[in-house]
């Protein structure tokens, strides 16, 4: 996993994460990253996060590892995605690192890191993806 998941950030390129107030980090040789700020929006009942956001995090940072070596404009799709929960989250910020562990000529399979303050490992995860043709 990358030393700093938030070098390069970006600002949110679709209107889900924009929804979520997931930022991008990095997109580049295969590794990609997600951050966010925990806001009240993000807890569930019990005041922690919920565990579909931190889910969706972690799908957002692998779909930039796989467009750092997917072809421009090319879709791509989740087709596969398992997550376990280490560590609860409450508050601070969230970094989802992902990296690509194979790739076919269709499809993808990464591994997916969230972290909490301080490095705490809040969730690991297992993905797949499917590249698709791009629109003629």
């Amino acid at each position: 996993m990358a030393d700093d998941p938030t070098t390069g950030e970006e600002s949110s390129p679709s209107p889900f994460a924009e929804l979520l107030d997931i930022r991008a980090g990095i997109s580049q040789d295969g590794v990609g990253s997600a951050f966010m700020e925990i806001q009240d929006m993000h807890r569930q009942t019990a005041g922690f996060v919920q565990g579909g956001l931190i889910v969706a995090l972690a799908d957002f940072a692998f779909a930039r590892a796989v467009h750092s070596v997917s072809q421009p404009g090319q879709p791509t799709v989740t087709i596969e995605l398992k997550m376990n929960f280490i560590s609860p989250a409450k508050d601070g910020k969230l970094t989802a690192t992902a990296r690509i562990l194979s790739q076919g000529s269709r499809i993808v399979v990464g591994e997916m890191e969230v972290t909490g303050e301080e490095q705490v490992l809040i969730a690991r995860g297992l993905g797949t993806f499917m590249l698709l043709q791009p629109p003629s």
